[in-house]
């Protein structure tokens, strides 16, 4: 596998390099593993129900066919609101908001800044539903995903801003690096991680190459993250592989 992952790796690097290394993109090369379903299957899970689609990490909706739509968003931090009990707010909370549809689109951001939610606050006829945050069981999902990212230095990915362009449920991870650079991980650095992860987790790796017309790597995932993100990967492997 590594070595035929090194001639993919090596031919995306080639499809972007040039005589101008200052070029933004020049030498990049990117790692797409897929993991399998089963790959983390002790990880605790929790969905707001049936028909419920996913907005960003912690928001969801769902159309309800009547002119109205409900919103979960978790995670929602204190405002200079009062709390679930009315006294002051200082705990996080989850909220489940019914509205009217369009104005529950236009008031909340669930693709974007899903914590104005709380401005449902100021209109008249949304049904609110608090729960403290900490109690829920969305909290243990989260938990788990920040200790494994402490002890990995990386978290899978399971959706691309509001849809899992690699299938429903399919976690990922993105990984690129960049050849000609001394602070920058290299494809070498690519390989090993490339290589390390996909043997533990039973990941499937696709590369692809930088498209400088397009300034974004070739693939199902549009954007590019920095190549600085192998790093914390690095460090994780490093650390684990002590005896």
């Amino acid at each position: 596998m590594q070595r035929s992952l090194r001639r993919h790796i090596e031919r995306a690097v080639n499809k972007s390099w040039n005589a101008d290394s200052t070029a933004y993109g020049v030498g990049m090369a990117g790692v797409l593993l897929l993991f399998p379903d089963d790959a983390f299957a002790d990880a605790p899970t929790w969905h707001p129900g049936p028909g419920f689609e996913n907005c960003l990490s912690y928001s969801w909706l769902r159309s309800n066919g009547d002119g109205t739509a409900t919103a979960v968003v978790a995670g929602v931090g204190p405002k200079e609101r009062p709390g679930r009990d009315g006294g002051e707010w200082t705990e996080e909370e989850v909220w489940t908001v019914t509205a009217d549809e369009e104005t529950l689109l236009n008031v909340s951001s669930l693709w974007d800044k899903p914590h104005r939610i709380t401005w449902m606050l100021d209109e008249a006829g949304a049904q609110i539903h608090r729960e403290a945050y900490a109690t829920h069981p969305v909290a243990a999902v989260e938990t788990y995903w920040e200790n494994f990212e402490k002890t990995w230095g990386f978290q899978p990915h399971t959706l691309e801003y509001g849809t899992n362009p690699l299938g429903e449920g399919r976690r990922w991870l993105l990984l690129t690096g960049e050849a000609g650079y001394d602070n920058i991980p290299s494809e070498v650095d690519l390989l090993r991680v490339s290589t390390t992860l996909a043997r533990i987790f039973n990941a499937k790796a696709r590369v692809y190459s930088y498209d400088r017309a397009r300034r974004d790597l070739r693939g199902p995932i549009s954007r590019v993250p920095s190549a600085l993100g192998l790093r914390p990967i690095i460090d994780a492997l490093h650390t684990l592989a002590r005896p």
